[in-house]
């Protein structure tokens, strides 16, 4: 097993590390004095705790979840999943955490404990929510980096600490062993919660740490953009100036449904790229198909995973080059910015790779 030194597989920049480190303590955090905070945990708790760096059902779990995930890809895409879940665009057309109810925000938690069960097929724990190579361990997800709140149930137990920030595009998780000496000593919230101080963060052992999020694009394009991309009336109109004003850049399935607010969105991407729409425009719209897939990794543009797609200006080139592709006939490339294009080749149908869209 890594030492804490080494064991980041996604560590922070010298700069996110050292605002990292002046982040104040939590409010209501001090000291741990032993007279003092003992009145709230009893002294069995402390007493109990492995000694540092001979946790071995801490070592046990860190290598579990790095077997069945070995580059955090499932990881991240249950938190993508489980914040897209709780913005639930395609009925509400919401993209930012702020317009989420307070109900919502607490709610972000569960939901997350609940999708990571499914994706890793956790069995429930004895006392904490799971069973993690034979060992107990709770689930705690926060939207601020250092932001976990842990009951008093929870201590002297193993804790799996996920974060994801929308806006960074980032997330992170790790594995800590609660330990009442690392945790604010105020008088907690309703739920006698209470936080991690800055010395408990030192001590996380990072599973993957500011690993990239899979992008919230809406909440990232200029706001004039975003306007102009859900004034339109109809499904398919939204569709089409998405991707005339979104090319060269990855469009994920659930922001295609946001701003469908059609069931059948994934079915308007597909029309958006017809002549009688974006096609007259020399605009293609490439999905994860063979022949999509193929020119995308030809025109050097982002390639589709399954539900994803982009979309690209292109003209007719003059011959075969590095960057081309043939189509109708003809050798096509991107086009320049100011250039005009009469018609895009028609994309021909060809096998999903994958899962079905």
């Amino acid at each position: 097993m890594r030492t804490n030194e080494h064991e980041a597989l996604f560590d922070l920049p010298h700069a996110e590390r050292a605002r990292a480190d002046a982040e104040p303590e939590p409010e209501g955090a001090a000291p741990f004095d032993a007279e003092r905070d003992a009145t709230w945990y009893p002294q069995s708790v402390v007493d109990a705790l492995p000694t540092p760096g001979q946790d071995s059902a801490l070592e046990a779990v860190f290598e579990w979840f790095l077997r069945q995930d070995p580059d955090g890809d499932r990881f991240g895409a249950v938190l993508r999943e489980s914040l897209d879940q709780v913005l639930d665009g395609p009925r509400t057309m919401r993209f930012r955490y702020s317009d989420l109810r307070k109900t919502e925000k607490t709610h972000v938690g569960t939901i997350v404990e609940i999708n990571l069960g499914k994706e890793f097929d956790l069995a429930d724990g004895d006392k904490m929510d799971y069973s993690v190579a034979g060992h107990d361990v709770d689930c705690k997800y926060s939207m601020s980096r250092g932001g976990w709140e842990l009951p008093l149930e929870s201590l002297g137990h193993l804790v799996l600490l996920t974060w994801a920030d929308d806006g960074a595009s980032r997330w992170a998780a790790g594995l800590w062993r609660v330990d009442p000496r690392h945790l604010g000593r105020g008088a907690g919230n309703r739920d006698k919660k209470r936080k991690m101080v800055k010395a408990g963060q030192e001590r996380i052992t990072w599973l993957w740490r500011d690993a990239p999020l899979d992008e919230n694009l809406l909440l990232h394009l200029p706001e004039d953009q975003v306007a102009r991309i859900l004034a339109a009336r109809s499904g398919q109109q939204r569709i089409n100036e998405l991707f005339r004003l979104v090319q060269h850049r990855i469009i994920r399935r659930d922001v295609v449904l946001t701003v469908a607010q059609q069931k059948d969105g994934p079915r308007r991407a597909r029309m958006a790229r017809e002549t009688k729409h974006l096609g007259g425009e020399g605009i293609i719209v490439l999905g994860h198909y063979e022949w999509d897939v193929a020119v995308a990794n030809r025109l050097g543009l982002p390639v589709p995973r399954n539900g994803e797609w982009v979309s690209a200006r292109v003209a007719p080139a003059d011959s075969e080059g590095p960057q081309s592709f043939s189509a109708d006939g003809h050798w096509w490339r991107l086009a320049a910015p100011d250039e005009w294009v009469a018609s895009a080749p028609k994309v021909p149908r060809s096998k999903a790779l994958g899962d079905v869209e």
